[in-house]
């Protein structure tokens, strides 16, 4: 059983701009959530919510979008994480405590992105609206009209699953089988709409139908990959009652395993074992608790049945699940597993703290390497090398390159290429950590381990990004082919062979990835590569776009600190705040109003100097780009990434500007500062009205597999909504 956490005693966040806090829910759950589960929460008769939306000026009701359960449920969690108690949004969304308990702690860094608590909110209940909450309920209505000239926007959310998940011609399957590129380099990738969690429970929601594998395969791609949890895979020997369903799972990689190979496509698993624990478990097995974070423990692997669980389930796994490729791991980091992968709570595990880290995260991925090769001695194990070096165990000193040489069972080495990049932005110095597309790797840290690796005997393989990264994950691909080219031509001369293509930002398919395949093979340049997809003419304007554009990215004031606490994903929906919320942006999550987050290293001067340089350079290319807008189906797709990226980049210098001015008139109640929060809402206003108009065109626009939709359209129509309201504040 996995146990919710506590419910923290600060103060939800009160959205003023709604008369109420049921509205709220209603609002954003309208035609997302199956109506009798609103009203059940709202303890009302959907008759009742039916005549309240339409007084709200929301469209009438309709069937409910089954993918919203299936697909959009990090959507619907973080849309109601500050309006409703855990029960009521449990209820909600239709789960159990169990199951909400379980994606918070699995589905890629869900309770993190919370924020690591949960706000103290009030239960919500519907109530007749008084006189004054129907005069503000109208006047909500009346200034929606003033921007969208009619009701609220209808949502096309997943409409683009509907193209992935047709069937083939058989055509189309001859020409995909026909592109299949031989070698055995790896090319892997992360299903573009995959679900993070527990994707092959549910053979329904198969995150790689052979669409994809087509496509995929006609841009170069060899491999794709999806999370793997061994107690979720094979029989769980401590506890077997947690891996429930393990045989569906076995079945649904069977078949993908098959499926993907008619594709010259590998499938490949992400391991991150062993996985963490709460106190129930280890009330049974004590002997084996290692060291704790926030509400869970470590199996440690000192351990002799902690290692012979990692090597015999890894047996199980690649004897059970015949041609899987092989497995990739993380063993620091990410989910706390070993007792030095995070930071220990209580201090350090008396049984690991003699050994050192390097000899721990060795023997994890040797064990598992060795079990997988015991079943299939082609499986290809890559140890990645993502948080090596970090102080563990009084080990201060960079201890990465120290781990290749214990590695035993022919692992390729895997790095992330453009970590500790050194970098120089509006004149502050810094460096890269997790990885970017704005600046080309690779970095010192990939060369130096990749040269251990190599000394060792062992393969190498690149981690990259190449359609969008946490810089801005919000659209399908970056028109940054510059950028691209020059990582891609900088890995050839360091001699990297192997590539993995993304994470779980960046699976959609698109010219990028077969950019990057060409150049690695030796066949192409950007501008050839332009002008022989979309002619001459038309290749060489959208290639001079590119480049102002490819430019202007480089300005960007990277940091790690502004890729997880940047508003520039959810820019375009988050609300302006007239008083400070006191609250922390947290990782690719809640913005809020955390300016000091969002910045990281930079000055506010520097960081709001250095988004006007991108958003000036971006407009310029995309302008060009505009005129060739509708001459082709893949000159007006390239046109809305370029159009979709200013949106986002545009909402992410407004909220900056709005922060700092309103920081200064909170102060001293300046008109020129609130005279410049007022230009700032107008022009927000522009930009979320292109947001909208492109988001009616492309229902990819605001969606990342790992994190569902950053915004609804309903978010959109809040935030207008929002934005009204901070304008008659400001004006009254």
């Amino acid at each position: 059983m996995n146990e919710l956490p506590m419910t923290s005693d600060r103060p939800a966040i009160k959205y003023e701009y709604f008369p109420t806090l049921w509205q709220a829910v209603l609002f954003r759950n309208w035609n997302h959530v199956p109506l009798n589960r609103i009203a059940n929460v709202l303890k009302t008769t959907e008759e009742t919510l039916i005549e309240e939306a339409r007084l709200m000026g929301l469209p009438e009701a309709e069937p409910v979008n089954p993918r919203w359960d299936e697909r959009g449920y990090l959507t619907l969690i973080r849309e109601n994480w500050h309006l409703l108690p855990f029960h009521q949004l449990t209820a909600l969304l239709n789960m159990t405590e169990d199951m909400l308990a379980f994606i918070l702690k699995e589905d890629d860094f869900m309770w993190h992105k919370m924020g690591q608590l949960k706000p103290l909110a009030p239960e919500a209940a519907y109530a007749p609206l008084t006189s004054e909450e129907r005069e503000k309920t109208n006047h909500i209505v009346e200034m929606l009209k003033k921007d969208l000239s009619g009701e609220c926007t209808r949502e096309n959310a997943f409409e683009f699953c509907d193209h992935l998940l047709s069937p083939l011609t058989d055509e189309e399957r001859a020409e995909a089988i026909a592109a299949v590129q031989p070698g055995d380099d790896l090319r892997t990738i992360y299903s573009y709409f995959a679900l993070y969690g527990d994707p092959l429970l549910s053979p329904e929601l198969d995150p790689f139908p052979e669409r994809l594998l087509a496509e995929y395969a006609k841009m170069g791609v060899k491999g794709v990959w999806l999370q793997g949890i061994l107690y979720q895979l094979v029989p769980f020997p401590f506890a077997p009652e947690i891996s429930k369903g393990w045989e569906i799972r076995m079945d649904s990689l069977r078949k993908l395993v098959k499926r993907a190979a008619q594709f010259g496509i590998g499938v490949y698993l992400y391991m991150n074992e062993p996985r963490a624990m709460d106190d129930s478990f280890f009330k049974k097995y004590p002997h084996l608790r290692g060291i704790r974070e926030n509400y869970l423990y470590s199996m440690c692997t000192s351990q002799q049945e902690v290692k012979d669980y990692l090597e015999n389930s890894m047996e199980f796994l690649f004897r059970e699940a015949e041609g899987l490729a092989g497995f990739f791991t993380i063993t620091m980091s990410e989910n706390l597993t070993n007792c030095i992968s995070r930071a220990p709570a209580d201090g350090p595990c008396p049984r690991c703290l003699t050994r050192k880290p390097e000899e721990i995260v060795a023997e994890v991925n040797n064990l598992m390497a060795r079990g997988a090769h015991k079943a299939n001695p082609n499986a290809k194990a890559i140890a990645w090398n993502w948080a090596w070096g970090r102080p563990a165990n009084g080990v201060t000193d960079d201890w990465s390159t120290r781990v290749p040489p214990l590695l035993t069972e022919g692992q390729i080495v895997q790095c992330t290429s453009e970590n500790n990049l050194p970098t120089n932005i509006g004149g502050i110095e810094g460096r890269v950590s997790d990885y970017t597309i704005s600046l080309a790797g690779p970095g010192p840290v990939a060369k130096a381990v990749w040269k251990s690796a190599i000394d060792s005997g062992h393969e190498t393989c690149a981690k990259v990004q190449i359609n969008n990264s946490w810089e801005l994950a919000a659209i399908p691909y970056l028109p940054v082919f510059d950028r691209v080219a020059a990582h891609m031509n900088n890995l050839k001369a360091a001699g990297v062979k192997h590539l993995q293509l993304s994470w779980t930002l960046g699976g959609a398919p698109s010219p990028s990835l077969k950019l990057a395949s060409q150049i690695m093979s030796g066949k192409s340049d950007v501008y050839s590569f332009m002008t022989d997809w979309l002619g001459k003419e038309d290749g060489e304007t959208a290639f001079r776009a590119q480049e102002i554009i490819s430019r202007a990215f480089q300005e960007f004031p990277f940091s790690i600190g502004v890729l997880y606490m940047g508003p520039q994903n959810f820019g375009p929906m988050a609300p302006f705040f007239l008083s400070e919320t006191g609250w922390n942006a947290t990782m690719v999550g809640f913005p809020y109003d955390n300016l000091k987050g969002w910045r990281s290293i930079y000055p506010e001067n520097v960081f709001e100097d250095q988004l006007t340089r991108l958003v000036a350079g971006w407009t310029e290319g995309t302008e060009m780009l505009r005129t060739l807008d509708g001459k082709s189906a893949d000159l007006t797709e390239l046109c809305r990434m370029a159009e979709g990226s200013l949106c986002h980049f545009e909402s992410m210098l407004h909220q900056v500007q709005f922060v700092r001015a309103r920081n200064r008139w909170l102060e001293d109640k300046n008109a020129a500062d609130r005279a410049l929060m007022l230009k700032v809402i107008e022009a927000e206003r522009a930009t979320v009205l292109k947001t909208i108009a492109i988001r009616r065109a492309d229902s990819r626009i605001g969606y990342e597999a790992s994190n569902h939709y950053f915004y609804t359209m309903r978010d959109l129509n809040e935030k207008l909504i929002n934005l009204r309201w901070c304008q008659e504040q400001l004006e009254a």
